[in-house]
């Protein structure tokens, strides 16, 4: 998704619920729901610039991750078992607010 702009972004969390491994633009919703697969506790493949370099290289890092069948699993199954649901960010700021007004 080599997005210019992404207010929010729903496809690369449907990608990621179906096991698809994203390949993201770090921009908008993109960039706050998509970690890269080498950073810590990371699933997906990320990039920073529109341009073909950027693009090819994160289009190769995917290569070399589908070719290593172990970690390209560990990925897809953290991914899949991600919590994007309400319930989950209801929890999320409930527990912000009451952090505000509970002391």
């Amino acid at each position: 998704m080599p997005s210019r702009v992404e207010p929010c972004g729903l496809n690369q969390l449907y990608s990621m619920r179906y096991g698809t491994v994203p390949i993201v633009r770090k921009t908008g919703g993109l960039k706050d729901t998509v970690i890269d697969f080498e950073d810590l506790d990371g699933y997906g493949i990320c990039f920073s610039k529109t341009n073909t370099g950027d693009i090819t290289h994160a289009i190769s890092r995917s290569l070399k991750l589908y070719e290593d069948k172990a970690k390209f699993n560990k990925v897809r199954e953290k991914m899949m078992n991600l919590d994007y649901s309400w319930g989950q960010s209801v929890k999320s700021y409930d527990d912000v607010y009451r952090s505000l007004f509970i002391s």
